[in-house]
C-alpha cells in the first residue's frame, strides 16, 4: 500500500531550505550577492555569471524569499538564460567567486546524497496506516533549513525498506557491554522460537554472554569487537520511525527500538556513545523531580523511558568509547489520547490535514500548541534545565485541540544551568563529562542556557510550524502572537526575577542567538558523534515588532 502525498513538494522545498539556509547564515556574504529582479531571486556567482530562482519577495519576514517553483537557470553575459538541473545546482554555487574556500567536492557529493534521498521521498510513501504515515512525513520535512539533513548515507537504504528492517543478532561478552539494566534482550524483542533460538546458541558459547541486534551495516564494527559472535540468525522489527535508526516493535508501536549506526546524516556518526546513554538516565530522573513539582508540566508533559540500553564498542572506557555497537529501548508513556505524532510531522502541511480529518480544529491546535510550547519551555529554563526540543524530539498526543500533552525522548541531550539548579534545591545530574572544560550539557547561566530553546525550541521548532500552517495572513502576527505567549507565561510563572530576566532576553534584545550548519557541516570530520554547528546572532523578529509598536505609539503622540 502507497499514499501520494501531494501538499508538499520535496525538491522545491529542497531548493528554499538552501536559499534560506544561505540567507540566514549570509553564508560567504550571500545577502550582497542576491536580489529580486523580475520575480526571480538572482544570486551573482561572478562577474558574467548569476543563478535565477523564482521566487517572490516578501521583505517583513525572516526569510524574506519563497521559492514558488522548480525551475533554476543560468545566466550568463555572453548566453541567454538557460534552465540547469537541480543536481548540478552545488557545482555552480562552490565555484562562485564569494563561495568560502572549502572540500568542493565533498559539498557536491554531499548535494548528490541529498538528492538521491529527495527523489525517493518525492514518490508514493510506503504506508499501512496514519501512524506510519505521519513518521513518513516527518522524513520527508526533515530538519528546516538544513538543506544537507537528507544526506542519510547508509540510512537511505532504510526508506526502500520501509517495514520488515531486518536486524542480526550477535553474542558480545557481558564484561565488555556498557548497561544499567538486567533486561532480557531476546525476550524484549523476539517470539517464543527465536527466543529459544538464540538462547540455544549463547549456551554453546563458553563465557558469559548477552545477545544484541545489529543494523547490518553495523557487522563490520561487530567483527572488531574481540571475542564477538554471529549468532547467524536475522529476524524483524516494525516499521522505521523518521529518524530511520528507530523502529517500532513489531507487536507494539508504543516502544521503539533505537540502534546504532556509523552513517553520518547531519554530519555526524548516529553510534551510541555509553556516556550518552548514562547521561540520558540521569536527565530523565531529573526531569521526572522537576514535572512533578510543576502542576503545569505534570498536566501538559509526559516522559518518554529510555533506561533499557547496551552499548560497547572498540574502546574500554566509558567517557571515549564511541558506542558504535548500541541498543536502546525507549517506551512511550501511555496517555490515552487518540493518536501521537512528532512535533517534526507538523513542518508537513499534509499532516495538518490529518488533523482535520480526525475533527480537530487547526486553527485553535496551532495556537494552544505554541501557547503550551512557549510556557513548557519557560518552566524548564526556571528550573534550570533545557531539553532539546526540536521536532525530532517531541511528540504530541492528541485527543482534541484542547486536550493534548507533549512527549519527550532523547534524554541525553538535557542541558542544565547548576546554578538555577541549586535556587531549587535540584542536585546535579551525574554527567559522565569533563566537568573541568566547556562543553554543550552544562552552562554557566541562564542566558546560556537559554539559547538552546530560542534555537531549537523557537526557531527550528515553531517557527517551521507557522511555514507549515499559521491562522495568520502575515508573518509578524505570528511572532506578535509568540511575544504574547511568553509574556502570558512569564506572568503566570509569578516570579519577579527570572520574569524580568527572560523578558530582557527573549523579547528586548536586538539579537537572537542562532544555530548555523552550513561552515561547520562542510569542515567537520566524518567521525564526530554530535551534530556540526556553531552559535551566531540574528536580528530578534520580537525586538523588531516592539520597536514598531513604541515607534508608532510615539508618532501617535
Amino acid at each position: 500500500m502507497t499514499i501520494s502525498v501531494k501538499r508538499y513538494d520535496p525538491h522545491k522545498a529542497l531548493i528554499q531550505k538552501l536559499v534560506s539556509a544561505l540567507f540566514l547564515e549570509n553564508y560567504g556574504d550571500f545577502r550582497s550577492h542576491s536580489f529580486i529582479n523580475n520575480h526571480y531571486l538572482k544570486v551573482s556567482l561572478n562577474k558574467t555569471n548569476s543563478l535565477l530562482f523564482n521566487c517572490v519577495e516578501h521583505k517583513e519576514q525572516m526569510v524574506p524569499f519563497q521559492v514558488v517553483g522548480n525551475e533554476i537557470l543560468l545566466q550568463s553575459e555572453a548566453h541567454p538564460a538557460t534552465a540547469i538541473e537541480l543536481d548540478s545546482l552545488m557545482s555552480h554555487f562552490v565555484s562562485a567567486d564569494w563561495w568560502p574556500n572549502s572540500d568542493s567536492q565533498r559539498i557536491i557529493s554531499k548535494w548528490q546524497e541529498v538528492l538521491s534521498t529527495v527523489n525517493i521521498l518525492a514518490q508514493p510513501a510506503p504506508v499501512q496506516s496514519h501512524a506510519e504515515l505521519l513518521e513518513w512525513l516527518a522524513v520527508v520535512v526533515d530538519r528546516p533549513n538544513h538543506p544537507f539533513a537528507h544526506a542519510k548515507a547508509s540510512l537511505q537504504d532504510i526508506l526502500t525498506h520501509w517495514h520488515g528492517q531486518n536486524i542480526h543478532w550477535w553474542a558480545f561478552p557481558k564484561a565488555s557491554v556498557f548497561t544499567r539494566n538486567d533486561e532480557d534482550t531476546v525476550k524484549a524483542l523476539l517470539g517464543q522460537r527465536d527466543a529459544e533460538a538464540i538462547n540455544h546458541k549463547l549456551a554453546e558459547l563458553q563465557g558469559d554472554y548477552i545477545a544484541l541486534p545489529l543494523l547490518p551495516s553495523q557487522t563490520a564494527s561487530a567483527l572488531k569487537i574481540k571475542d564477538a559472535h554471529d549468532l547467524c540468525l536475522v529476524t524483524q522489527l516494525g516499521y522505521a520511525t523518521s529518524s530511520l535508526r528507530t523502529f517500532c516493535h513489531q507487536n507494539d508501536p508504543s516502544v521503539h527500538i533505537k540502534l546504532a549506526s556509523i552513517a553520518t546524516p547531519l554530519g555526524a556518526m548516529r553510534t551510541m556513545p555509553p556516556r550518552y546513554l548514562y547521561n540520558g538516565d540521569c536527565a530523565f530522573q531529573l526531569l521526572q523531580q522537576i514535572v512533578s513539582r510543576s502542576t503545569f508540566l505534570s498536566d501538559r508533559v509526559v516522559l518518554c523511558d529510555e533506561q533499557a540500553w547496551w552499548s560497547l564498542g572498540e574502546n574500554a572506557d566509558m567517557l571515549q568509547c564511541k558506542g558504535e555497537i548500541g541498543f536502546q529501548i525507549r517506551r512511550f508513556p501511555k496517555c490515552g489520547k487518540k493518536f501521537t505524532l512528532s512535533m517534526a510531522a507538523l513542518n508537513h502541511p499534509e499532516s495538518w490535514h490529518i488533523i482535520e480529518q480526525e475533527g480537530i480544529c487547526r486553527t485553535t491546535l496551532f495556537k494552544n500548541v505554541c501557547r503550551y510550547f512557549v510556557k513548557m519551555g519557560l518552566e524548564f529554563l526556571y528550573f534550570g534545565v533545557a531539553p532539546e526540543c526540536h521536532g525530532q524530539n517531541v511528540s504530541i498526543a492528541i485527543n482534541s485541540e484542547d486536550d493534548f500533552v507533549f512527549v519527550l525522548r532523547d534524554h541525553d541531550s538535557l542541558r542544565i544551568c547548576p546554578d538555577q539548579l541549586a535556587v531549587h534545591q535540584l542536585t546535579l545530574p551525574d554527567y559522565q563529562i569533563n566537568w573541568q572544560t566547556p562543553n554543550t550539557l552544562v552552562l554557566p547561566n541562564l542566558t546560556e542556557l537559554s539559547k538552546y530553546f530560542i534555537t531549537l525550541g523557537l526557531q527550528v521548532n515553531l517557527y517551521a510550524l507557522s511555514q507549515a500552517f499559521s491562522p495568520y495572513e502575515k508573518e509578524s502576527q505570528f511572532w506578535q502572537q509568540l511575544s504574547e505567549d511568553i509574556q502570558e507565561a512569564l506572568s503566570e510563572l509569578n516570579n519577579a526575577v527570572f520574569s524580568n530576566w527572560a523578558e530582557s532576553n527573549f523579547i528586548k534584545q536586538p539579537s537572537w542567538p542562532f544555530k548555523e550548519i552550513l561552515a561547520p557541516l562542510f569542515n567537520a570530520s566524518d567521525d564526530v558523534t554530535g551534530m556540526p554547528s556553531s552559535m551566531a546572532a540574528i536580528a530578534n523578529p520580537l525586538y523588531e515588532l516592539n520597536t514598531v509598536k513604541l515607534e508608532q505609539s510615539c508618532e501617535a503622540h
